[in-house]
């Protein structure tokens, strides 16, 4: 679908022109809302070429390879962004389907669950889960994991720090119940603990990209200026983290020189009477 390895070279200053990293993104979101992925597609391989690991750009790109059904592409795009959002229930979601359509229904039913966990009330989801499951018949149950995070799409921050403490402290590997109990517990400002427990994500993967958030919002000067790269390649002007959140969050205009001919994607096609897309 896309490369991130194509570029440009020797452009004269008159075939540029300047926008703002969010115009792209809200352009990219709305072809994925008229159901234009390849459109969305071509506005991601823009940004890419010049925020390699820009994780919003990716999960649009997994919602589109989901669009075209194209479920390879929509695999590799989830286990990149799982290196940096481990929670992320769009890429479990991809990652899931993908290894159910190889036939591999053991550990696709085990991915399915993640994803529940993830997000219990996505309709996917949950067909993916009772589609894959021995006892589909049976109504889903919300677990502990599951119940933690409608704990924190709901912002209860204090009952999402105790849920996934516990969860943390009984299956240590799994770095999501990690993130997430960081992330409560600096909402809920228990800014040691969520500092202590940034510090150890960040030495742990240094693509975790909440953690990183988490060190600079509640660290010294010398913490703010390590997280400053990493924020920078993945999120420049905070907008996955704004939707990580789900609440208000201070986004910096990031201003992206791209060529006249990148710019023309951004406009958009007249509709026509036949808007039929496959």
């Amino acid at each position: 679908m896309i490369s991130a390895s194509e570029g440009a070279y020797g452009r004269s200053e008159a075939s540029e022109t300047v926008v703002e990293l969010a115009r792209l993104s809200k352009a990219m979101q709305a072809r994925l809302e008229a159901g234009a992925p390849e459109a969305a597609a071509a506005l991601a391989q823009i940004i890419l070429l010049r925020y390699p690991r820009h994780l919003a750009t990716y999960e649009r790109l997994i919602q589109a390879a989901w669009m075209l059904k194209r479920w390879q592409e929509g695999e590799d795009w989830a286990r990149r962004l799982l290196q940096a959002d481990p929670g992320n229930a769009v890429a479990w979601r991809s990652l899931a389907f993908a290894v159910e359509q190889k036939g591999m229904l053991t550990p696709a039913r085990s991915i399915w669950r993640r994803a529940f966990q993830c997000h219990p009330y996505d309709p996917d989801i949950r067909s993916g889960l009772a589609r894959t499951s021995l006892n589909a018949g049976e109504p889903l149950q919300l677990d502990d994991a599951a119940l933690a995070s409608l704990y924190l799409r709901a912002g209860r921050w204090s009952h999402a720090v105790n849920a996934y403490r516990k969860l943390a402290e009984a299956e240590p590997k799994r770095l999501d119940f990690q993130v997430n109990w960081m992330v409560a517990a600096w909402q809920q400002g228990e800014r040691r603990e969520a500092y202590q427990l940034a510090r150890r994500l960040t030495q742990r993967s240094r693509y975790t990209l909440m953690a990183w958030v988490v060190l600079a919002a509640t660290g010294d000067v010398d913490d703010r200026a390590l997280a400053r790269n990493p924020m920078q390649s993945m999120d420049p002007d905070g907008e996955f983290v704004q939707m990580w959140l789900r609440i208000p969050w201070e986004r910096p205009q990031t201003p992206l020189r791209i060529t006249l001919r990148e710019a023309a994607l951004l406009v958009e096609p007249e509709p026509s009477e036949d808007s039929s897309f496959f």
